[in-house]
């Protein structure tokens, strides 16, 4: 009996240790999540470096951490090389995943087909993403489902299904605006996609709303490609004056490097200004040189159209092959066809789930009106029987006092006496049985209002601990941001030596950099206190820019102090842009 209590000890700490072990992993795998939303090469890297430790935990963290690589490497722009893993991936989050869960594989099965050009199987997932995002509602992944409609933009663009383009580029815009993120590529999509369904007016619109954030943008890189995006689209709009705008502010040359889209936004240019050689050089670079087939369809399409136009039949012919070739090797009818089929799937199974719960919805009403018949019905019969024995007891009381009043009728005033003694006893009785049917209809009431009040007690218990979560959930967040490091050197020290170290490449240590964050604290008191207050979730990289943007240095310099891309600084600079400000303003 004693080895027996012993064995169950010892599996009982077994286990509890296994649960510890998966649960410390579980939040190092978060942490390298928020990683890879700004670095994913780095946070590759620190998985790679938890593959030990993954080995011993549970299933579920096991395809948690490779799903999570699934992502890092769709951030990182990491083609896949086959369905293999995905497929496995969804089948288990299909089973014991939750709704979030279930979003998040969804749509990373639906990059991964994306990558492999298989188009149907792309949607197919992202619709289910989606699906999995409204069945769960405010709780769902904002982010990743704009980024899902954004995809179907792109897919459904590619085979020429604009109609359903233009409905997702819309979606992309509205939740956009909903969480406060960039809203460029959306107006982008939808400029195209009224462009594409010859629609100018309501492109020139959105075209119109994009560049008047592009052209204020500091990201130079995404400035450029958006403005030769513009370009192409100004122009086979022939709107020349936007156009000439947006050509002089691209600092690309097409004829350099690798052919790429600029090649077709400078023969459009070029065309719209009736320069057909010009736009002519464009377009053959691409056709000799590229290799994206949607590019070169893009451009063989331009070729032949102006050589039609001047009545060059001779090359008119030679890129009509051209052109028809690349039309055949894209497949577009069958492409259409196979999404079509993708959306009337999809829009079936929407139907008849809807379908099923509208049926539910009727069969809960039916069984809950039926519950109040049967409630109502009990009520009644037990009114009735309580009504039925107090009219018997009556009766019977009735029944006693006119045997009595025969009994005394010959007894003169004595008699007279009695008989009014007993009516009164009657007329009591009738009082008494009016007052206990009015208790009776105010019990009633009462226990009405107090399942009310329970129903009222009850909704506001559960938002007093869904606001005890999120406090609990803040707590946490401060408490990882609190750090104490011992000042060992003097603070104006410190940042005149970080300075001077940031206009080379520089990587400094941990110690270095609590040096440089105790100098900061030091001279600017309140500037810790007021990023804790004000941001949630900062992680230690964004932590670092901030520090480093309070002491005045440049984008450059930034970059290279932290060996981060000038794209996120640029986008960190703006989100905490106000949290500098505030703090030089009260410093």
């Amino acid at each position: 009996m004693k080895r027996h209590t012993v064995w169950c000890f010892f599996l009982f700490i077994f286990l509890f240790g296994v649960s510890c072990s998966n649960d410390e992993t579980l939040k190092k795998l978060e942490q390298i999540k928020t990683l890879g939303d700004s670095d994913p090469t780095e946070a590759l890297m620190k998985l790679d470096s938890l593959d030990a430790q993954i080995k011993g935990s549970s299933d579920y963290t096991k395809r948690k951490s490779e799903l999570l690589r699934v992502r890092l490497k769709d951030k990182a722009y990491i083609e896949p090389t086959s369905d293999t893993k995905i497929k496995k991936l969804v089948s288990y989050f299909e089973k014991n995943g939750s709704l979030v869960e279930k979003q998040e594989v969804h749509y990373y099965a639906g990059s991964t087909y994306r990558d492999l050009q298989d188009t149907p199987r792309a949607l197919e997932h992202f619709y289910k993403s989606i699906e999995y995002a409204n069945d769960n509602g405010g709780e769902c992944d904002s982010i990743l489902l704009a980024n899902t409609y954004s995809n179907i933009h792109y897919l459904q663009y590619r085979v020429q299904n604009y109609n359903e383009s233009i409905k997702s580029a819309q979606k992309e815009l509205e939740i956009s605006n909903k969480i406060g993120t960039d809203v460029i590529i959306p107006y982008m999509h939808i400029g195209v996609s009224y462009l594409a369904l010859n629609k100018p007016e309501e492109a020139e619109a959105a075209l119109d709303s994009a560049y008047v954030y592009v052209k204020d943008s500091s990201n130079e890189s995404e400035k450029q490609d958006i403005l030769v995006l513009l370009l192409n689209n100004y122009s086979e709009l022939r709107l020349l004056s936007k156009a000439k705008d947006c050509f002089k502010l691209i600092t690309e040359n097409p004829l350099e490097g690798r052919p790429s889209y600029s090649c077709v936004a400078f023969a459009q240019y070029y065309e719209t200004l009736g320069k057909t050689d010009s736009a002519a050089i464009y377009c053959k670079r691409l056709l000799d040189e590229g290799d994206d087939v949607y590019y070169k369809y893009d451009a063989g399409r331009l070729i032949f159209k102006m050589y039609s136009q001047v009545g060059d039949a001779e090359n008119a012919r030679r890129y009509a092959e051209a052109f028809m070739q690349l039309s055949d090797s894209m497949d577009f009818g069958r492409r259409q066809e196979q999404a079509a089929t993708v959306n009337n799937i999809y829009q079936y199974h929407w139907d008849q789930k809807k379908e099923q719960e509208l049926k539910e919805e009727k069969e809960q009403y039916k069984n809950f009106s039926i519950i109040i018949f049967l409630g109502a019905s009990l009520l009644i019969c037990i009114a009735y029987i309580l009504n039925f024995k107090r009219k018997q007891k009556h009766q019977k009381e009735v029944a006693a006092l006119s045997s009595a009043l025969q009994r005394v009728s010959d007894d003169g005033k004595q008699l007279r006496e009695e008989i009014k003694q007993k009516e009164k006893e009657l007329e009591d009785s009738k009082v008494s049985l009016e007052k206990s049917s009015d208790e009776l209809d105010n019990v009633k009431k009462k226990l009405l209002l107090v399942n009310q009040e329970l129903a009222e007690n009850y909704d506001a218990l559960k938002k007093t601990e869904q606001q005890l979560e999120e406090k609990k959930e803040q707590n946490k967040a401060y408490i990882k941001l609190l750090h104490q490091s011992e000042f060992e050197e003097n603070a104006e020290d410190v940042i005149r030596t970080v300075r001077e170290a940031s206009k080379g490449k520089k990587e400094m240590t941990l110690a270095e950099w609590k040096q440089l964050y105790q100098a900061v604290d030091e001279l600017y008191p309140t500037f810790h206190e007021t990023i804790l207050k004000e941001c949630e979730g900062v992680g230690d990289k964004e932590m670092q820019v901030l520090y480093l943007l309070r002491i005045g240095l440049s984008k450059q310099q930034i970059m290279n102090m932290t060996n981060l891309a000038r794209v996120t600084i640029w986008r960190w600079e703006k989100k905490f842009d106000w949290v500098i400000s505030d703090e030089q303003i009260s410093s």
